[in-house]
């Protein structure tokens, strides 16, 4: 079977295209999977990684933009149409997935035109506009919260949550035991970092003054050599990195996260059944990291700070609320309860049932 898998431009549309990817390898290695994305996102370093071909087009966003903008991006995405119907009459796909991203919307219009069967996966509470278009389109919608099912057509919608990367799956089943004396908080402000993150999460840890506290802390790039200063200045135990290549270890050691509330990360903390303290990023499209992280706060799974409340003081407080074991055992396990670590597997079920395969 052929596969084709068109997003990207950040972690949070890559990591489930390649989930998605994975499960189709591992049920059938014969079948082919084609990636097509932008040169701009962050595909073409991290799909290179995993050893899948890629394919890019031209395509950029056509809202928010000012007028200008507009009419010169409304022709990159017209030329990523046309760049989508070469690549499909050459690959000849049996399926095309949208993942969300900038070469989601030209791929999945490209294939609804040439008639081959198409699905898009929505992430976030509160889709974008793309996806609300391509709903109109495409054959299945694979949305990640129930939320999310009032902006597309029932009949075809199903919520079977974000797919998740294999190697946190694989920590899932074959979970190890940690003994450990310390109380380890995970800080991920996605793959990039978050400066709101950077900045006040060292100086609340060092309010709190205590030593029974370790931090493994993803600064992204830019703050790195300022993050790693204040930890050493305020002596507290901690373990810095650019990037944590090994997410899956890093989630199993956490008792407790603090992050931006993608749906990405959303997906890992629920499935691994992780506490968390979520600061949304305030500029994400709709509002809808706020939406995503309200769904966590509801279950009792997540305390959502605001990022223009996300201060040294206000973190410090809310660390203090909840770091006893109690309070994080109760939150894991309403975590727990809203994971969906099967995501990959139905989805991919779908597809077979709608392609006949």
């Amino acid at each position: 079977m052929k596969i084709l898998i068109a997003g990207g431009g950040t972690g949070g549309h890559i990591f489930p295209a390649i989930s998605i990817a994975e499960e189709f390898i591992e049920r059938d290695n014969m079948n082919k999977i084609l990636f097509v994305g932008t040169r701009t996102g962050l595909e073409k370093e991290l799909i290179s990684q995993k050893g899948y071909e890629a394919k890019y087009i031209s395509s950029r966003a056509l809202i928010g933009k000012t007028k200008l903008e507009q009419i010169k991006n409304f022709f990159l995405v017209s030329k990523g149409i046309l760049d989508s119907l070469k690549i499909l009459t050459e690959f000849k796909p049996q399926i095309t997935i949208g993942v969300g991203g900038y070469a989601s919307g030209p791929m999945v219009l490209a294939s609804s035109l040439l008639r081959i069967p198409t699905a898009i996966c929505e992430q976030n509470s509160v889709p974008g506009i793309t996806n609300r278009i391509l709903s109109k389109f495409c054959n299945r919608i694979f949305a990640t919260f129930e939320q999310s099912t009032e902006f597309f057509p029932s009949k075809k919608t199903m919520v079977f949550g974000n797919p998740l990367r294999k190697e946190i799956l694989d920590k899932i089943q074959n979970k190890p035991n940690i003994a450990k004396d310390l109380t380890t908080v995970l800080v991920l402000g996605g793959s990039q970092g978050a400066h709101r993150l950077n900045a006040s999460v060292p100086e609340a840890i060092n309010l709190i003054n205590s030593n029974d506290i370790f931090v493994i802390h993803q600064t992204g790039k830019n703050d790195y050599d300022y993050v790693k200063e204040c930890y050493q200045r305020y002596e507290i135990k901690s373990e810095i990195s650019e990037f944590i290549e090994d997410i899956a270890s890093a989630y199993i050691r956490a008792d407790l996260v603090i992050a931006r509330s993608g749906a990405g990360t959303i997906a890992e903390i629920s499935a691994l059944g992780k506490p968390s303290i979520l600061i949304p990023y305030p500029h994400a499209a709709f509002n809808h990291q706020f939406e995503n992280a309200k769904i966590l706060e509801r279950a009792g799974a997540g305390i959502v700070v605001e990022d223009k409340f996300a201060n040294p003081q206000t973190l410090k407080n809310k660390l203090l609320e909840i770091v006893d074991k109690e309070t994080l055992e109760k939150m894991s396990l309403a975590s727990k309860r809203l994971g969906k670590p099967e995501a990959s597997k139905k989805i991919v079920d779908e597809i077979y049932s709608l392609t006949n395969k």
